[in-house]
């Protein structure tokens, strides 16, 4: 019985401190306040939806739909939903919650053109995160 109550202290107390440790910090910087022109990853344009309004210093967003910003999203750096990398996240969960039960962008600078953010469109149903298409935001 002793024995069994250690090892069960000694398990609490390691979640305990895993559960308290700070969250690791993305390092992929958050985009500039400005609209984005959005296509698919092609160059080519996509039906309805003309891209992205990014205010409030990187930390915001809407979808420009029809010429109009609706869709309101919450943005910022941490790690991939799917992937682990450090990625710009566009979460409608808060915002938009019901596309946020359903999908979740995330992007990153493109290497060879820093005005360019190439994305990622996640379905999120079910606990899950599978790719279900790709964008492009150009400044």
């Amino acid at each position: 019985m002793r024995r069994t109550s250690a090892a069960t202290l000694l398990v609490l107390t390691a979640a305990g401190a895993a559960l308290a440790a700070p969250a690791v910090a993305s390092a992929a910087p958050l985009p500039p306040d400005g609209v984005y022109v959005g296509t698919d990853p092609s160059g080519a344009p996509v039906p309805f939806w003309q891209g992205k309004t990014i205010t409030g210093g990187g930390t915001a967003a809407t979808n420009r739909v029809l010429g109009a910003d609706v869709l309101p999203a919450d943005v910022y750096s941490a790690p991939s939903i799917a992937t682990g990398a450090d990625v710009i996240h566009v979460d409608y969960g808060r915002l938009s919650p019901a596309l946020g039960a359903l999908v979740h962008d995330e992007m990153t600078v493109d290497p060879a053109n820093p005005g360019r953010y190439n994305g990622t469109v996640y379905f999120v149903g079910f606990g899950g995160a599978a790719p279900i298409g790709g964008f492009t935001l150009t400044r």
